[in-house]
Order: C-alpha cells, then sequence, then structure tokens
C-alpha cells in the first residue's frame, strides 16, 4: 500500500515540478525547514553570514512544521508546491532535516542540496540505522520515499561522526563535510553568551540569586509507556534536587511540549514558558544532565559537565541502540536513578577532562575561528559551479 501511495505522491508532484523547473535558475540559496516555524540557529547564522558578505545572491527562507491531524498533512501540501518552486528556481538549497521532495524529486543537474542536519553530532541512531526497529521508519517507506537522496554535501561535526551519519543517510563517506555547523560559532562566542544570559535572567530573575544552575534536557520518548516513565523520572529529580545550594532548569523537548520549567525554593515553587531553547539555556547553566540526547555535544564544546540520568537505559538500547559505545567511550557521569545524579552534582564531581577534551577533537572539533564563513565560502564556489571538495572527509 505504502508504495502505491508512494508512487501516486511521486507522480503527481514530479508532474507539477516539471512544470515549476520551467522556470529560470536564479543566483538564490532556499533554506528549507520542517523541524520549527522559524530558522534554527545554524540558519540565522548563515543566512546573516550570506546576505551580509555575499549581497549579489537572494535568499529565500521557508520553515513550516508539518502540522499534527490528516487535515493538517493535507493543508502541508501547500507548503511543498512553495518549495518546489523554491528547489526549482535556485541553484543551492540548505536543509537542516529529511525533506520529502528534495529526496523524491529529479532536480535540474546545476541544484546542489547541503543538509545541515539539525543534531549536533550522531549519537543515537536514527534514520537508515533503524529501518524497521522501534521508533524508526519501515524499509519500504524509506525505499518508496527515497529517504536521503540527492545531496550534494553533508555537514558533520567532526571526522568521528561521518561514519555513522554515512550509515544513517545511506550516502558515501567523501560526500560529507566534517568542518561543524554553525551552531558551533553561537555556542563558543562570549558575545553570544553574554547576551543569553542577559536574556535569560530578565526574563527569570530568580535564576540569577548565586546559586548553581542545573538544567535538565531530556530526549523525547515515543509512546504513552515511555512518556509515563520519563514524567516519573522527571518528578524524582525535582524531588530530590537540593535547592539550597541549586536552581532547577527542566527543558522538555519541542516534540514533547517544548515547555522549559523552572525550580528555584523547592517543587512546589515552579515558573514556566517557552522561550529559550535547551542550547539557549546552556549560557546560564553550570552543568547539564541529560540522556539519549545529542545535546551532550553542545555541552562538552561549551565544557559543561555532563551527567546521564539514564533510568530506561536498557529499554533504549535495545530498542534504539547507539553509535558509540554507550557506558564507555563518553566523556559522562551514568546514574540510573535521580540520587545518584543528585550525589554528583552536591560533590562537584565531573568525568576526567582529559577524556573530555579528546572526545570533542573527535566528534565536535571547532577547526576554524568562523565556522560559518567557512560554509559561506563553500556555498559561494558552490554558486558559481567551482566548489573543488577541498573540505570533504578523506579516510585517514
Amino acid at each position: 500500500m505504502i508504495k502505491i501511495f508512494a508512487k501516486l505522491f511521486g507522480a503527481v508532484m514530479s508532474f507539477f515540478y516539471f512544470f515549476y523547473k520551467r522556470r529560470k535558475t536564479q543566483n538564490k540559496i532556499a533554506f528549507i525547514s520542517r523541524q520549527s516555524e522559524k530558522p534554527s540557529t545554524d540558519f540565522r547564522y548563515l543566512i546573516n553570514e550570506l546576505r551580509t558578505n555575499y549581497p549579489g545572491y537572494k535568499v529565500e527562507v521557508h520553515c513550516k512544521m508539518i502540522p499534527d491531524g490528516f487535515l493538517g498533512k493535507v493543508k502541508y501540501v501547500g507548503e511543498m508546491f512553495t518549495q518546489m518552486k523554491a528547489m526549482a528556481t535556485s541553484k543551492v538549497v540548505v536543509l537542516d532535516g529529511y525533506c520529502i521532495l528534495a529526496s523524491m524529486l529529479t532536480h535540474k543537474k546545476e541544484l546542489k542540496i547541503i543538509q545541515l542536519w539539525h543534531a549536533l553530532g550522531a549519537f543515537k541512531k536514527f534514520g537508515r540505522s533503524i529501518l524497521d526497529k522501534e521508533g524508526g521508519k519501515s524499509s519500504a517507506t524509506a525505499e518508496a520515499f527515497k529517504m536521503h537522496r540527492n545531496y550534494s554535501l553533508i555537514a558533520a561535526s567532526g571526522d568521528g561522526c561521518v561514519p555513522f551519519f554515512s550509515e544513517a543517510f545511506g550516502q558515501p563517506e567523501e560526500r560529507f563535510v566534517p568542518i561543524g555547523i554553525p551552531r558551533m560559532d553561537f555556542l563558543t562566542s562570549e558575545e553570544e553568551n553574554e547576551r543569553l544570559r542577559e536574556l535569560i535572567f530578565n526574563k527569570y530573575p530568580e535564576l540569577n540569586n548565586g546559586k548553581k544552575n542545573v538544567l535538565y534536557v531530556p530526549t523525547f520518548r515515543d509512546t504513552d509507556d515511555d512518556r509515563r516513565a520519563l514524567s516519573d523520572a522527571c518528578e524524582e529529580l525535582v524531588r530530590l534536587i537540593n535547592y539550597d545550594e541549586c536552581n532547577l532548569i527542566v527543558k522538555h523537548h519541542v516534540v514533547d511540549s517544548n515547555r522549559e520549567e523552572i525550580y528555584i525554593s523547592s517543587r512546589m515553587n515552579k515558573t514556566q514558558g517557552e522561550y529559550f531553547t535547551g542550547m539557549d539555556f546552556m549560557a546560564v547553566a553550570d552543568c547539564v544532565i541529560t540522556d539519549y540526547s545529542s545535546i551532550i555535544y553542545e555541552a562538552l564544546l561549551k565544557k559543561l559537565p555532563v551527567y546521564l540520568y539514564c533510568f530506561d537505559s536498557e529499554k533504549y538500547t535495545d530498542e534504539r541502540g547507539f553509535y558509540i559505545d554507550f557506558w564507555r567511550d563518553l566523556p559522562v557521569l551514568y546514574s540510573k536513578n535521580a540520587r545518584g545524579i543528585c550525589n554528583f552534582i552536591f560533590t562537584g564531581s565531573a568525568a576526567d577532562s582529559e577524556k573530555a577534551e579528546e572526545f570533542a577533537k573527535v566528534y565536535v572539533n571547532k577547526r576554524f575561528e568562523s565556522i560559518t564563513a567557512v560554509w559561506g565560502e563553500i556555498i559561494d564556489e558552490l554558486m558559481q559551479g567551482k566548489y573543488d571538495n577541498r573540505y570533504n572527509y578523506e579516510k585517514a
């Protein structure tokens, strides 16, 4: 059934795309995302770079999440026509996630598609790595919708991540550019850090009370049972944290609720909002608690201690799995219960700093002062048809 639907969908979209492709190609770069309703940090940095230093190029931005429900998905088809027009008239398209039309359609030969994946680094398995597994797509669906095809270049945060992304996307390793992504400039910028600290403290002045700010950023769970388990685990952490010394910031995954909950003096004293990302909160955080989220890479880049609250690790490992040895390779401290996490924080315990530095060199290595500027240079050369693959991955 899925193959029949995919063929019908592909045929209809290809019919309309044929006419769109008759339009003249412009000196244009299109940014397309279904991850959020507004440009991500990576997009914002790169768009600003292009508009500032390459003003001769037109830049278009199309950010639209697929709504819930059947009617929402039907309405999203209108956005797909907008995406087709953008792809048909651009020389470069930049994505930050899987885009159905980018993978399924046959494009003009001169169109170059860059995949600037929304997660920094590869940690838990995804994409083609988990086909026919819990939490993954079926291989029939992946083949029918040509999942992760047509990429010209794919960004990676370090050489160590390339084999993982290659497996997840089903793309050759030499197509990857392991120089990092623009948000790495954001994360290491003192100016951005100070700007965010001011914004966060203005919104939540209670966080600027001299206590240690503890940031808990759990990843999303797919099933009702898993979400209940996460809720119980979160409640235990909220109950046990030492509020005499700590403030607790809980930032829920955008797919779950996107809520942020601020606890200052007790579990009953809660402030709630939806103003900042987990990455934003790192500007005021003294340590980070997570589980299976690639936000580990952001935290390590900012040299923050990381604690893994892995209360459902056996289940998650069996159903999803990881690209690296979960228990051995990560420069973090682990606990399956909240009391252990709280003890780490209370005693100031942290993983070995040398291990953290070596891990970062392999998986999240900032090789250039401005990664954004290098990506601007690459896009400029792609626009001119002159990019020579000099930043592409090469096996040692």
